[in-house]
């Protein structure tokens, strides 16, 4: 799996991932990118999963552990671009009532709250 950081726009970053979120090196390469971001202070984050391939039980519960360590540092994250295979997987583990997911990182970053 790749990880591309992105700005936005000022404040806010985007983490696209390509390939597969699954148990492993790709969770602890999640982590590590949410801990730089955290290190910086940036706590406006979307995850853009439009180039993710497959996400499983693991990858599920990384994208979770870093909402609520972005929460916990008084930032938000939502998701962007993802599949109807993920998609499913959101609802049915019922984590889209935890995040917001938006049809693209663009669209995502211009909800985000003006001043948080």
């Amino acid at each position: 799996m790749e990880i591309t950081r992105k700005e936005i726009s000022p404040g806010i970053v985007a983490l696209e991932l390509k390939g597969q979120l699954q148990s492993g090196v790709e969770c602890v390469r999640l982590g590590q990118a949410m801990d730089e971001l955290l290190h910086e202070k940036q706590t406006r984050v979307i995850l853009d999963l439009s180039k993710t391939t497959k996400v499983d039980s693991a990858g599920l519960g990384k994208i979770v552990n870093c909402l609520s360590r972005l929460k916990t540092s008084g930032g938000t994250m939502y998701l962007a671009g993802v599949s109807e295979m993920v998609a499913g997987l959101l609802k049915m583990t019922k984590v889209d009532r935890l995040v917001k997911v938006y049809p693209t990182a663009q669209e995502a970053a211009q909800n985000f709250p003006i001043t948080q």
